[in-house]
């Protein structure tokens, strides 16, 4: 008899339980997430939006700043060719700045007064074309703070116009001493150049 009851026992399956419907919410939408980001990947590597790449875009060219002696550029004083003019109504001044400039090896050529009388405020001007920018830039040194302007001209000939705050032509220890320092200068393709020009504007 009890072999007949447990032939009529039955076991019966367990149920599941199911899941909260919170649990299956996030769960679709975590999934949605990683989806849509993969999507996005996707698109981004195939459309061509994506950020160009480094070795596409062309490097400037350096520009390298060295310490350069000033005497390694200019030429000897005697290879400079100036003129001199009074550019205040101080007489005689021209004629005496000529003289001290010849005396250091200078190679004077014209002696007067500026054209129309023009009057200068300031120490003075060096005005230069093309090829005589480097004799420029050297009489600058035996005349501090005069402003050192370009006008074009064809000639290798300097004019030095002696303004109202002129005093005297400086000496020759001293421009040397200016001329051995070295100085930064600016050296490769990439370097960007001005007009040698004067932060002292002159007066016209």
């Amino acid at each position: 008899m009890s072999g007949m009851r447990e032939g009529a026992i039955r076991i019966a399956p367990r149920r599941r339980r199911r899941r909260p419907l919170w649990q299956i919410v996030v769960t679709f939408i975590l999934a949605a997430v990683v989806v849509l980001a993969l999507l996005l990947l996707v698109v981004k590597m195939f459309s061509g939006t994506a950020e160009p790449d480094a070795a596409a875009t062309p490097n400037p060219s350096p520009c390298v700043t060295l310490m350069v002696s000033p005497a390694e550029s200019l030429p000897t004083v005697s290879r400079v060719r100036v003129n001199v003019y009074n550019a205040t109504q101080t007489p005689g001044l021209a004629g005496g700045t000529a003289e001290v400039l010849r005396a250091r090896g200078f190679n004077v050529r014209d002696v007067g007064n500026a054209v129309g009388k023009r009057q200068v405020a300031s120490v003075g001007e060096i005005r230069y074309g093309p090829k005589g920018k480097p004799s420029a830039e050297l009489l600058a040194y035996y005349f501090p703070g005069i402003a050192i302007i370009p006008d074009g001209r064809s000639k290798r000939v300097v004019d030095v116009l002696l303004g109202e705050q002129f005093t005297t032509v400086l000496d020759d220890a001293k421009v040397a001493a200016a001329k051995a320092s070295p100085t930064p200068s600016p050296s490769g393709p990439g370097c960007v150049t001005a007009p040698l020009t004067s932060s002292t504007a002159p007066a016209a």
